[in-house]
């Protein structure tokens, strides 16, 4: 059964998900630089669920231990699952990528920027919750977002290696939206800019 399985054709989702385990793989520090690049770009290339399984293989369990003690826990939070028609992110691979005006917005988005850049615009979108993570991988990149008034950005899971994270102009409300921006940024640049940012010129003309 395994095999066939191996054999099933993925779909756009189940790489982005894989993409999202290597992007945190990295950041605790259990990928290199060069293997997560590599693995990254197999991910966005793979065919069958036997492709990406091979590439996380060594990053999740693939069973659970035998003899573990039976304690009482939480149960966990299952996977965010998209709807059709809702944003999950995109790529810039010595590319740029703009997706322009965003409808609704998923609770789970994952940008990669591999010397490339990268425009989010998040003034009119709809969010499915009312927390929502942009998992950011990247190098030698420029990775910007726009946000609206009552939107709170949380930068302290976004780490960088020669890298600038700049959060310019928010103005969060205490019943709004929260963005976690999370994973990893070498030799790049990551701005948010919300609607008190002096930038306004920039702010205003974001996805010119």
């Amino acid at each position: 059964m395994s095999n066939r399985i191996d054999d099933l054709r993925c779909a756009d989702q189940d790489r982005e998900l894989v993409a999202q385990v290597l992007n945190n793989a990295y950041a605790e520090g259990r990928l290199t630089f060069e293997e997560h690049a590599e693995r990254i770009a197999h991910a966005y290339d793979a065919k069958t669920f036997g492709d990406l399984n091979s590439l996380t293989a060594d990053l999740v369990a693939q069973r659970r231990p035998v003899a573990q003690p039976v304690v009482a826990q939480q149960a966990p939070r299952p996977p965010a699952i998209a709807a059709p028609g809702e944003f999950t992110g995109g790529n810039a691979f010595l590319s740029t990528f703009k997706p322009g005006r965003l409808d609704v917005v998923a609770s789970e988005v994952t940008v990669n920027a591999w010397l490339g850049e990268v425009r989010l615009d998040l003034v009119n979108a709809t969010f499915v919750d009312r927390e929502t993570t942009i998992n950011v991988g990247g190098m030698m990149c420029d990775v910007r977002i726009r946000v609206p008034e009552g939107v709170d950005v949380n930068v302290s899971r976004l780490s960088g290696v020669m890298s600038e994270t700049k959060v310019d102009g928010t103005r969060p409300r205490p019943d709004g939206i929260r963005v976690n921006l999370v994973g990893t940024v070498v030799m790049g640049e990551v701005t948010v800019l919300g609607p008190d940012t002096t930038k306004r010129n920039k702010y205003e003309k974001f996805v010119k």
